[in-house]
This record gives C-alpha cells, sequence and structure tokens, in this order.
C-alpha cells in the first residue's frame, strides 16, 4: 500500500537503512571483519531516498472530474455565488 504521509516514508527509508546495516553486521559476524559494515552501501541509498521525498514526483489520488474544466468553472460559480467573482 503506498504512503501518501511523508513521516511514514521517512520512517520507511530509515528501517531500510537500519535493516541494512544490520544484514551486514550478521553477515561480519559469520564471515568477519573483512565484511563491510554496509554504510557504504546502505547510506547513499538512504540518501536518494529522502532527496525523493522531498523532489520525486508523488502520484495523486485525485480522479478526473467527468466534464472537465467547463463543469468544475460551472460548479466554483454555483457554490461561490454571492460571495464574490471568480476569475475566469
Amino acid at each position: 500500500m503506498p504512503h501518501d504521509d511523508l513521516p511514514a516514508r521517512v520512517d520507511d527509508a530509515v528501517g531500510f537503512y537500519e535493516d541494512e546495516l544490520a544484514r551486514f553486521a550478521g553477515l561480519r559476524a559469520l564471515h568477519g571483519p573483512t565484511v563491510p559494515d554496509g554504510a557504504a552501501t546502505a547510506g547513499p541509498r538512504l540518501a536518494r531516498l529522502l532527496h525523493d521525498l522531498d523532489t520525486a514526483k508523488q502520484p495523486t489520488w485525485a480522479w478526473p472530474l467527468p466534464g472537465g474544466e467547463d463543469r468544475w468553472r460551472r460548479l466554483a460559480r454555483e457554490v461561490t455565488v454571492g460571495r464574490g467573482r471568480l476569475r475566469t
């Protein structure tokens, strides 16, 4: 299920990073210090994930209004009658 909540997406990115570091720690415990600690591979990925949260295009949950822009303008006029003019 996609997250549209920024804190949840940040938690997912940090969770990935922590899981990777734990995975590498397990490999180091099993195979010795020749296995890297994982920060060199997980760190850049975490940075990209966090950067993309701020800069990447996010999908919209909106649905097109049947009738398009003309219908939207009609509805907007109906709702704003008596509240000033809608600029067109």
